[in-house]
């Protein structure tokens, strides 16, 4: 296949999951010769968190203005000066904000664009106005991305009629299934954001506790939501049985070896973690909340179980019938490893470059 430039816009390679996606991909690209650049707008605040191969250029655009809008013109006249000097180049952009750079930039510009949806539309952005933004911005694409179905059709129809679904990716570095004795542990792994509901998790590991004492619950990640979140743990009388250790380098060994992964969300594209614990064999109990990404990897039952949306009883009985369910939680692990194949990075990074 003959070689290709990339642009990558974006924030900056933080530590959420959509750049997670971007650096996966980003690094198999390069092994396979084709030109990978990465355009920063906000470097100077969040830096670069997931490994990078040295042959990827990293370009950090730094925005001098405070005022938002004056910022995004700066931002959006730097991109279009880049742009222009590699007309060749095929853009790529998975953030709201950075895609809505790239649709002004568009009206200057002669590249190909291409951009991804990576959350719930009607969530995220918030706000009637900041939608029809994105909308636009989405309608001045050449390829639109999504991971669903329910998705795509979220957008208007001019946008779907450029819209390719492409789900996530198994990580490349996913170790083997573990095959020892497993810990008493319940582990997840998100941003410490409302999105996740992890009151309700924290409930249903209340509920669970009753039944079974000698379990823990681990949630790993960083944010907003962090000294609430301890309170809570604290008056529920669990601060001895729930951690919150933050980010881990080593968080595939934490989930490889744990009883069960579990997710609350209340919205969700396709959860990385939740993907790769069942690359893992290991059991999932996760909500079937929108825009359908958990409901499209698990069939209930077979190779995971789905939970409504804010059911923390529903949730306690799937994590209960994990533990108690041997058989079932045997027959689980084993279906469920088969998306570690289906979703393999190498195959999704090839479906990514024939579109650009």
């Amino acid at each position: 296949m003959k070689s290709k430039e990339i642009i990558i816009l974006t924030i900056s390679m933080g530590n959420d999951g959509a750049e997670r996606v971007l650096s996966e991909l980003s690094n198999v690209w390069v092994k396979r010769g084709h030109k990978v650049s990465i355009i920063q707008t906000g470097a100077n605040n969040y830096g670069v968190s997931y490994s990078l191969s040295n042959e990827i250029e990293v370009i950090n655009i730094k925005a001098v203005s405070k005022i938002k809008p004056i910022r995004y013109l700066q931002e959006v006249k730097e991109v279009v000066s880049i742009l222009n000097s590699r007309p060749n180049a095929t853009v790529l952009s998975f953030i709201v904000s950075s895609i809505f750079i790239c649709g002004v930039a568009s009206l200057f510009v002669k590249n190909k664009i291409v951009v991804s949806e990576r959350n719930n539309p009607k969530a995220c952005p918030s706000g009637k106005v900041q939608q029809k933004l994105r909308d636009w911005a989405f309608g001045r694409a050449d390829v639109c991305v999504f991971q669903t179905e329910n998705a795509m059709k979220m957008f208007p129809k001019n946008v779907q009629k450029k819209g390719v679904i492409i789900p996530n990716p198994i990580n490349g570095n996913l170790p083997q299934p573990y095959i020892g004795v497993r810990r008493k542990a319940i582990v997840a792994a998100c941003r410490l954001h409302p999105q996740k509901n992890l009151p309700m998790l924290i409930d249903a590991f209340r509920q669970l506790h009753i039944d079974y004492p000698d379990y823990r619950l681990e949630i790993y990640g960083q944010g907003e939501m962090w000294e609430q979140l301890v309170q809570l743990v604290s008056e529920s009388g669990l601060s001895k049985f729930v951690a919150m250790p933050g980010f881990a380098n080593d968080i595939f060994d934490r989930i490889n070896t744990c009883t069960m992964y579990v997710s609350s969300s209340n919205y969700e594209g396709i959860s990385n973690s939740m993907l790769e614990a069942m690359g893992m064999g290991v059991p999932v109990v996760v909500t079937d909340c929108p825009v359908g990404g958990a409901r499209m990897m698990i069939s209930d039952g077979r190779n995971g179980y789905l939970v409504p949306v804010g059911n923390s009883k529903i949730m306690y009985e799937k994590m209960k019938k994990v533990i108690e369910d041997r058989e079932s939680t045997k027959n689980i692990m084993q279906e469920s490893i088969k998306v570690r194949d289906k979703y393999d990075l190498s195959k999704i990074s090839e479906q990514w470059i024939l579109i650009m």
